[in-house]
């Protein structure tokens, strides 16, 4: 809340005309907080405007009154119409009356020409888990686990910007004139109407766009990957490799990559290093493959809704691995440091 002698500062830097556009933005979200805080304005407002100027008036001309509070208030209104609406009811006013209903009006619904500034929220998936979200312009997005979106409470501009970290699903409501764009730490994903999948962990060197229908324009934003825009049609999966500067576009079945949507893992074929790097990021653990041939020992496997526990235990039963979890310390600050689990390769009976 603001504090009664700053508001009474910033109602005096308004009514001034001195104030900036952000002070503008904090006193009209003030007002329109409560009724009470709209009273509080309209009250303090009267007295400035009756003692400024006319203290020794009891009889005022008003269209001289509108001037000089046009004049003082520095904003150049389009109100003309509701003030000769005032001025047919009654010759003269009390200036409070007058100015009340004038500067309200301006204050409340004059566009002073400043660019809207969109206020932004953020929701997160902890580990483990998976949030969705519907956004105001009706696009639907699932967010995976570990990873966070930053979005407008309203799309202003000429485009619908969000930001993300981590892993998304988004089926975007369709309008070719307001693109929407995704913009991750190294990836702007453009498009207009369509369903496709970002997966871009900082954990990851991997950065991973699926498309499942229509089509999107992919830029890498960071100069040091040095790569040109791509176009992704229907059923294409691109993948860039961050530390090597590579990337490759594939034409698939996508569901096995956005399948995490729908609370299911789908391994096809995956190499074993692949299967627990997933593992590790959903279940935010450490997890070590050990042995050279387990590195691209290929599993195959759909796994729906279980528990870190229950996957381990069905990878054991499954494929020739057994796995141990490292017990933890706590850390100098009574911290406890993420799980950490081995898998190795089974030993023959």
């Amino acid at each position: 809340m603001i504090k009664e002698n700053k508001i009474k500062k910033l109602i005096s830097r308004y009514l001034s005309g001195e104030t900036s556009i952000k002070e503008h933005t904090e006193l009209k979200k003030w007002i329109e907080s409560s009724k009470e805080n709209f009273v509080f304005f309209q009250h303090y407002r009267n007295i400035w405007d009756n003692s400024a100027n006319f203290e020794q008036e009891k009889m005022i001309d008003v269209n001289r009154s509108y001037q000089i509070i046009m004049k003082r208030v520095g904003i150049k209104s389009s109100f003309s119409k509701i003030w000769k609406y005032w001025r047919n009811i009654a010759a003269i006013l009390l200036i409070p009356l007058i100015a009340g209903n004038i500067l309200y009006f301006i204050f409340m619904s004059e566009d002073i020409s400043v660019a809207q500034e969109p206020i932004y929220n953020e929701i997160f998936a902890t580990f483990g888990t998976r949030s969705a979200i519907k956004l105001s312009d009706g696009s639907l997005l699932w967010l995976n686990s570990g990873s966070s979106l930053k979005y407008p409470e309203k799309f202003i501009g000429d485009n619908r910007k969000v930001f993300l970290s981590g892993e998304a699903y988004f089926e975007v409501e369709s309008n070719p004139k307001k693109p929407f764009i995704v913009e991750t730490s190294s990836v702007s994903v453009k498009a207009t109407g369509t369903k496709f999948n970002i997966s871009e962990y900082k954990s990851d060197k991997e950065i991973e766009v699926t498309l499942v229908s229509g089509k999107v324009e992919v830029n890498m934003t960071d100069d040091y990957y040095n790569q040109n825009k791509s176009e992704l049609s229907e059923n294409q999966h691109l993948s860039f490799n961050r530390s090597e500067g590579t990337s490759s576009t594939i034409t698939e079945d996508t569901y096995r990559y956005v399948s995490w949507k729908d609370g299911k893992l789908i391994f096809r074929d995956e190499p074993l290093s692949y299967v627990v790097k997933k593992l590790g990021q959903i279940f935010n653990v450490d997890i070590e493959l050990r042995g050279e041939e387990l590195q691209n020992y290929t599993y195959r496997a759909t796994f729906q809704d279980e528990s870190l526990e229950e996957i381990l235990k069905l990878l054991k039963i499954s494929s020739p691995v057994d796995y141990t979890e490292i017990k933890r310390e706590p850390l100098p600050d009574n911290s406890f440091p993420k799980k950490r689990i081995i898998i190795f390769q089974k030993v023959k009976q």
